[in-house]
């Protein structure tokens, strides 16, 4: 698969199949990413990897501490900005109209909404569910190399055939995720990764975002 193929077909799956993914597949596709540019290659990325029962366990966990209100600190970074500029703030709120319309949950329905919020919890059922820190004394360069590295993993999945969805979700509950995952206190949680087989025939699968022309955000100089 040509990399152009990879970035072009890599979208966030919301519906994966049971199929296991082999332990030599995933170590190869972070054994690659591996391979990432970091600032001075410092290789600052944490991967912690759950399969099997593990996923299971780390799943439970957070749901229930959901149903038990059980939301602890919340997340250690902000993942959106506080305010948000107009164009921002309208693909922000496209892409979440397209994906609850094709989900079939109408503007309003609250318990529809919270049920799909769960789902992430849950690795959208992936078999392979990742989670990515950093340590806390790094700086915004280490985080903007932690960043490259899981586009990394995106793209080499596509070329096992596979899919994915990162998912900041999982920082809101970093509290379960460090306790479960038994993740050091001088590590932050960026974020989860689903990985696996994508069911191509679910109608969520078929969303694809809009992107912005490239005249919109790219600013040229010739002489």
């Amino acid at each position: 698969m040509r990399v152009s193929d990879a970035v072009n077909s890599r979208r966030s799956m919301r519906v994966f199949k049971p199929d296991p993914v082999p332990k030599t597949v995933i170590e190869w596709i972070i054994e690659t990413a591996n391979r990432s540019a970091s600032n001075g290659n410092l290789q600052p990325w944490k991967l912690y990897v759950t399969t099997g029962k593990a996923r299971e366990r780390l799943s439970a966990a957070i749901l229930a501490a959901i149903d038990t209100a059980d939301h602890g600190p919340g997340g250690e970074y902000d993942v959106y900005p506080k305010e948000f500029a107009p164009v921002y703030d309208q693909r922000r709120k496209l892409v979440g109209k397209q994906l609850y319309t094709l989900l079939n949950v109408p503007r309003g329905d609250t318990a529809g909404m919270q049920k799909q919020f769960r789902k992430n919890f849950d690795f959208f059922d992936a078999p392979v569910g990742m989670i990515l820190c950093v340590e806390r004394g790094m700086g915004n360069g280490q985080w903007i190399d932690c960043g490259i590295f899981l586009d990394q993993l995106m793209l080499l999945a596509r070329e096992q055939g596979l899919h994915t969805c990162p998912q900041a979700a999982f920082s809101r509950y970093q509290h379960v995720v460090r306790r479960e995952l038994k993740i050091p206190d001088n590590q932050i949680v960026i974020c989860g990764l689903a990985l696996g087989h994508a069911d191509p025939d679910v109608i969520p699968n078929s969303l694809v975002t809009e992107r912005a022309p490239i005249d919109d955000f790219t600013t040229w100089y010739s002489a």
